[in-house]
């Protein structure tokens, strides 16, 4: 049996992971000297409720040691394959932890992927490895990667306050920022990193921008596209109309990832067509 395991920022819920048969490991969230795990002891809604009343900003942590530890002593004992799914090393130390634990434990039968990923990317490649669950790991792996190097992920963010609060940025051009409404359009890079890749001015028009982007290319429509937000979906609603979705269906994106780009954010996630 091939065990399929996660961590909390691929949007997968404790319910869906059971439905579909795999584990989900949460992710940490910190607010001063509280501890909650993330999609157990809070929810996006609860989350984003702090974010925006909390006097402290929250960090996140890695996928927990012993929970690893525990996954892996277990599959040992039953003699199952694993296969572990992280959000990208570039973004977290998930994946070395996995790596490490995987060698402390013995066990030949894991493999720890870095699937140079996160939120709503990284819950396609678990679907897709969920169906695919039968083929060796080796397969599926290499499946995977084909599919990442076509899944795109464009999103505006409102404001540059939690860049600036977790550091991405320095105060000063956050402060520019703010004055001049700029609003940035980022993507997640081939390697796995959150990269900004153009400035607006007003939300407006990065929106537009995002668009313009997705209506250029041509996308695989075997593959669901996912409309985006961070606490308020105007933003989203506002985009999805000019991406021309029938039926859009509105996602909240995961604490984790919220965290660092703040609320109003929307964006879009789609697979470009082979």
């Amino acid at each position: 049996m091939l065990r399929i395991v996660t961590d909390s920022s691929s949007e997968i819920s404790q319910e869906e992971a059971k439905r579909l048969d795999i584990e989900v490991l949460p992710l940490t969230i910190i607010f001063g000297s509280e501890q909650y795990r993330d999609g157990i002891d809070i929810t996006s809604d609860e989350f984003y409720s702090k974010l925006v009343t909390s006097p402290e900003f929250p960090h996140t942590a890695q996928l927990g040691y012993d929970e690893l530890m525990t996954v892996y002593s277990d599959a040992k004992e039953k003699g199952d394959e694993v296969l572990v799914l992280t959000i990208s090393s570039a973004l977290s130390g998930s994946y070395d932890w996995a790596v490490r634990a995987a060698k402390e434990s013995g066990y030949e039968k894991i493999c720890v992927h870095d699937t140079k990923c996160t939120t709503f990317m990284l819950e396609m490649l678990v679907h897709e490895a969920v169906r695919l669950r039968d083929k060796p790991v080796n397969e599926i792996t290499a499946a995977l990667d084909e599919l990442r190097s076509r899944i795109t992920l464009y999103a505006a963010l409102d404001t540059l306050e939690y860049l600036k609060k977790g550091g991405r940025i320095n105060k000063t051009a956050a402060a520019v920022g703010g004055m001049l409404k700029i609003k940035p359009v980022i993507t997640v890079t081939d390697d796995g990193r959150v990269e900004l890749i153009h400035k607006c001015i007003g939300m407006n028009a990065a929106l537009k921008y995002i668009a313009e982007l997705y209506n250029g290319d041509k996308r695989d429509d075997s593959y669901a596209v996912r409309t985006i937000y961070c606490m308020d979906s105007a933003n989203s609603q506002k985009l999805s109309g000019q991406l021309g979705i029938a039926n859009p269906v509105f996602e909240n994106i995961c604490p984790v990832i919220g965290t660092h780009i703040g609320p109003k954010a929307a964006g879009v996630v789609y697979v470009r067509a082979k």
